[in-house]
């Protein structure tokens, strides 16, 4: 009596690909990570005080500490955000005392291979909480708040920062930013410009960093039904000099990514950033929905990836970097 196996029918060539048919060395061989903890980057929000909030925040004593962590963890990136003091000209913005810049010297000191992040923008540092400056008559001024912005990004060069992130999305930024850089000996610091849409998924962190506008930043930011603007803004943004692109929401680009990746549209790497209201979603679930947080967060973070993202910026970075180094290889 023959007792070998049934051979598979002609019609279906055993190629590797099906997980039901692959033996395990073969699945352990075409096996590649989507994502590891290099590939992340944690956002740190640096407030003066302790109080509640509705998103992680760290204070400057804690910089060195946590990014020491997060370097453990082997985490790639870190993005800082610090709160300023305001007024109506946004003088702290290019101050070499303001807190930021002691941030990104105390992220430096702790872990000088883990890439440092800015934001370049003032809406931490104007009285109106937004990210441009106006003159005597209420008016965008497009000249002061290229300059101001400048100063403040040369200002976080000389800190340390190795990646600047403009982010006000006025024409010229990223040009000027560069501009400034490369006269200034910074050729080597990278610039990653934020390409924002208009959305509430912002609220956790304005309210974290107290910096809900008073004005409009909408007019600045992509909206959600204008794909084809956000395409043409990323395409200036190359040109003025962009390393690497941030788009945020992350998922709410989800859509853009992966058209800007698949239509080969820009040429540099791309960045989404899971925003507060995102890290909301994922953290509270659980309350209305039998939804595993850990793996609802891999599964997002994968997404990313896997839609073309070069790194992913995220809230839960540290958490899903641990989850990552347990995850088996298939078998």
């Amino acid at each position: 009596m023959d007792t070998r196996p049934s051979p598979l029918p002609d019609t279906e060539p055993v190629t590797g690909s099906s997980p039901v048919r692959a033996r395990p060395a073969v699945r352990r061989f075409l096996h590649r990570e989507p994502l590891l903890p290099a590939d992340l980057c944690m956002p740190l929000l640096v407030r003066r005080g302790e109080a509640a909030s509705p998103v992680p925040t760290v204070t400057l004593d804690q910089v060195g500490a946590t990014v020491r962590e997060l370097a453990g963890l082997g985490v790639g990136a870190v993005k800082i955000f610090a709160e300023g003091t305001r007024d109506e000209n946004g003088g702290d913005a290019a101050s070499a005392a303001a807190p930021l810049i002691h941030a990104i010297q105390a992220a430096k000191d702790a872990a000088p291979d883990l890439a440092v992040m800015t934001e370049t923008c003032l809406c931490s540092y104007t009285a109106a909480r937004v990210c441009v400056l106006t003159d005597d008559h209420g008016r965008y001024d497009h000249a002061a708040t290229l300059n101001v912005l400048g100063e403040q990004a040369l200002r976080q060069a000389e800190a340390g920062a190795d990646i600047l992130g403009p982010a006000a999305m006025v024409d010229g930024l990223t040009g000027r930013v560069r501009d400034v850089l490369d006269a200034a000996g910074y050729r080597d610091v990278a610039l990653m410009p934020h390409l924002i849409m208009t959305s509430r998924m912002y609220d956790g962190y304005r309210a974290a960093m107290n910096a809900a506008p008073k004005g409009n930043r909408a007019a600045f930011q992509v909206h959600p039904s204008r794909p084809e603007q956000a395409v043409q803004v990323a395409r200036r943004m190359v040109e003025e000099g962009a390393d690497m692109i941030l788009l945020e929401p992350a998922l709410h680009t989800i859509d853009l990514l992966a058209r800007l990746v698949a239509d080969d549209q820009v040429s540099v790497p791309l960045v989404p950033f899971c925003v507060s209201g995102e890290w909301a979603q994922l953290t509270h679930s659980g309350t209305r929905l039998p939804v595993d947080y850990m793996a609802d967060l891999i599964e997002r973070l994968t997404m990313y990836r896997r839609s073309g993202a070069a790194a992913v910026i995220s809230y839960s970075a540290p958490e899903a970097a641990r989850e990552l180094v347990q995850i088996p290889h298939p078998r």
